[in-house]
């Protein structure tokens, strides 16, 4: 990173001199002997020095001094419209750069807006570490002062009360440190009182990289291997399952030599989806949002081998997804019982690769299920059906999602998210995993944007396609301006039904007045034009080719509203919901 100068700190007292140099993430801030620094100021300093490239802000009296700071010393801001959209796009940055996330609210009402992303933070183990500030120490009738450490422990994150001067600096190194160990959100509080005092430690300390010891590859147990090599030849309809442990280049190579030497068929979790779309005999994503097709091919199943994957319910449909099977778990932390069922007969304690290369060169070459009629199976199971016809006359969400599969070039990176839609848009099975991200933990919606701005951020160099449903959109709408304000590249596609898809559907399932659940369609290209970028609105298919080759030669975001029926519910929705519309 090119130096910069620190002209935008605050001048100290006493004719102290300008910074002389910054020395990359490498090294530290260097000063003249008799410069002071503020707290704030040795805080950024720390922020820096643990390689902070983009941060998630919105500012407030306990945070904006030490943002001022971190921003002068070079780390890139993305100044969000709301604190959730903060958090939420470090989450999806997080997960699309492969280090720990960072953002930034001030205290009290900054802090409790973000008390529906930390769960799924914490739920999706996505390392974050927030600076959140505290209400300061020597007012304690301070209007927006709380208790902010139950909110945050709540929530399943890690919260950090830092005032300890002496420590403060170190602090700040070991929250990165326990992030990336644990896997989940850290919260720092800092009274914003004591940022602004003068600090008189070292900034030089061990920062995250020394403190953090990556865990060695695990190789698994000969006895385990030899065991389920075992249950593979005995196996005649094996399966794969891998999950987001698995999607690293050596895993891939692995799990699919694994399936061809086994004669096993390969599937993957949602947030892995895609990882196998150029294999042939690939069933796509298990559980609630596979195809009819893939369901029925799943049940003859007498093996199911899942590899770096949560072995979640939801992968399993309750358990009904391979009712016949033994299951192998090869993970660097199996379990035998997930979410109250039992997930696995077999646990091999194993890092994803070694485990699945190791359980390769244990099995003789077999046929199992891959023959050239299971191929032409797995490859109707994953084709998009012909489905135009709707009770209204309005456009059925599976032909916008068949289309979208068409003109949707593979350089771009899909987001996806929770919500009636989603299931629709988890059927486009012709994406490859690293260009697809999806974060359903905890079932909430109106992330979308959000996760599209920290993808956005992460790969500045793709196209960012986000695929969401009205009502989950219009909850951070106002944050359209924020791409628009920092130039981002993304394409919101609203499946719009002029209703909170989800809810319609079960409500008149059951019988009962669907209002509440019913809004109409507003006018989102309107929206999108207000916030200064590009809005189109589509009755029909037609325009769509020309509306993406228009997208892809712009350099300004863009909103599409997609109007479709409310009449059609998702098979997901009907299975749940039996006596649903199914005109």
């Amino acid at each position: 990173m090119k130096a910069r100068s620190r002209a935008g700190w605050p001048e100290c007292e006493n004719d102290i001199s300008p910074v002389k140099q910054i020395v990359g993430f490498t090294g530290v801030f260097l000063y003249e002997k008799n410069m002071r620094m503020k707290i704030y100021q040795a805080l950024a300093d720390a922020f820096y020095r643990e390689q902070v490239k983009h941060c998630f802000a919105l500012l407030g009296d306990a945070n904006m001094h030490w943002a001022g700071a971190l921003a002068d010393a070079g780390t890139d801001f993305i100044y969000t419209r709301h604190e959730h959209a903060a958090v939420a796009a470090a989450t999806a940055y997080a997960r699309g750069a492969g280090c720990v996330g960072v953002a930034t609210v001030t205290c009290g009402p900054g802090l409790t807006q973000i008390m529906t992303i930390l769960p799924i933070a914490v739920r999706a183990r996505i390392p974050l570490v927030v600076f959140a500030g505290e209400a300061p120490i020597n007012k304690p009738w301070y209007n927006q002062g709380i208790a902010q450490a139950p909110f945050v422990n709540a929530c399943g994150a890690e919260y950090r009360a830092l005032h300890n001067k002496g420590s403060i600096v170190s602090d700040v190194h070991r929250a990165f440190a326990d992030a990336k160990r644990l896997l989940k959100p850290v919260v720092l509080g800092v009274p914003f009182d004591l940022q602004q005092e003068e600090w008189s430690g070292a900034v030089e300390s061990a920062v995250s990289d020394e403190l953090y010891v990556a865990p060695v590859p695990k190789l698994p147990e000969e006895a385990a291997i030899n065991l389920a090599a075992e249950w593979i030849t005995a196996s005649r309809r094996p399966v794969i399952i891998a999950g987001l442990g698995a999607v690293s280049d050596a895993a891939r190579t692995a799990c699919i030599a694994l399936a061809e030497k086994s004669g096993a068929l390969l599937a993957t979790t949602l947030p892995a989806k895609g990882l196998f779309y150029d294999q042939p005999f690939c069933l796509g994503v298990a559980g609630g949002f596979a195809t009819e097709g893939a369901k029925a091919i799943f049940a003859e199943a007498d093996l199911v081998i899942g590899i770096g994957a949560r072995m979640a319910s939801h992968t399993f449909d309750g358990g009904k997804l391979t009712p016949e099977a033994r299951v192998v778990h090869i993970d660097t932390d199996p379990q035998e019982t997930v979410q109250g069922r039992k997930a696995s007969d077999l646990m091999i304690s194993s890092d994803a690769s070694l485990g699945a290369n190791a359980l390769q060169a244990a099995v003789s070459l077999q046929t199992g299920w891959r023959t050239a009629h299971m191929q032409a199976q797995t490859r109707a199971a994953l084709t998009l059906p012909d489905q135009t016809d709707t009770p209204d006359g309005m456009l059925h969400p599976m032909a916008v999602i068949k289309k979208l599969s068409e003109v949707i070039p593979h350089n771009c990176h899909i987001v996806n998210t929770s919500g009636h839609s989603a299931w629709y848009t988890a059927q486009m099975n012709d994406h490859p995993q690293s260009l697809y991200t999806v974060i359903r933990e905890f079932g909430a919606i109106g992330n979308g944007t959000s996760f599209a701005m920290g993808v956005a951020a992460a790969h500045p160099d793709r196209p960012v396609v986000l695929i969401d449903g009205d009502g989950s959109a219009l909850m951070h709408i106002q944050e359209l301006e924020t791409m628009h304000r920092h130039g981002m590249k993304i394409l919101i596609i609203v499946l719009n039904d002029g209703a909170y898809g989800s809810e319609v559907h079960k409500l008149r399932a059951d019988g009962v007045t669907d209002q509440g659940s019913v809004f109409g369609w507003p006018d989102f290209a309107g929206i999108g034009r207000g916030f200064g970028i590009t809005g189109k609105t589509f009755t029909s298919l037609e325009a769509i080719d020309a509306g993406m080759k228009e997208f892809l030669a712009a350099d300004n975001s863009a909103i599409w509203d997609i109007h479709i029926s409310d009449q059609i519910a998702s098979p997901q929705i009907l299975k749940a919901h039996h006596t649903a519309n199914t005109s």
